[in-house]
């Protein structure tokens, strides 16, 4: 069976058109890689670029943080600590900022409501360095424990708003 002309002509439209897509489609895939490199302006990559205002850190600079609001209070919060297995004495970083205007009590609780420890009242701008667990624990991460922050006033230390931080407690030996 022969084709007809038109048959043809038919089928060589069809190769063009779709060879036309393609180059479309991949001119603008090439387009849209190069485009900030053609006409971006920049001068290479941005994340080879070095800050020339940098100094030699010498640890954290008072910042203006503005009037000081003493209708809030700031918390601390943690993703996780690690401890010591076996141990009650444990190593910590825990404090009270010192633009708060209350004292805090810190408790560590366990996923299944276990108190491991209690702090007495921290004033704002002081801090833990070492707590005293009830318990040792044993090797492996403790994920859902609590610190809780409990807030309370430094007239008449009654209580005020407190937030609860979850956090995962790696004890390693």
């Amino acid at each position: 069976m022969t084709e007809s002309p038109q048959q043809r002509r038919a089928m060589w439209r069809i190769v063009l058109t779709v060879l036309l897509i393609l180059a479309v489609a991949i001119g603008s895939i090439v387009a849209g890689a190069n485009w900030n490199r053609w006409f971006g302006g920049g001068s290479g990559n941005a994340s080879s670029q070095i800050e020339t205002e940098g100094e030699d850190w010498t640890g954290d600079r008072p910042t203006y943080t503005g009037k000081k609001n003493t209708d809030t209070i700031d918390i601390p919060g943690f993703d996780s600590m690690t401890f010591k297995a076996g141990a009650t004495t444990q190593s910590v970083n825990l404090y009270n900022p010192e633009q708060n205007t209350c004292y805090f009590r810190l408790t560590l609780v366990l996923a299944d409501g276990t108190r491991i420890w209690q702090s007495k009242l921290i004033e704002p701008g002081k801090g833990l360095h070492e707590i005293e667990l009830s318990q040792p624990l044993s090797v492996g991460d403790y994920e859902g424990v609590t610190l809780q922050y409990e807030c309370f006033s430094l007239d008449d230390q009654s209580q005020l708003n407190g937030s609860d931080i979850t956090l995962t407690l790696h004890v390693i030996a």
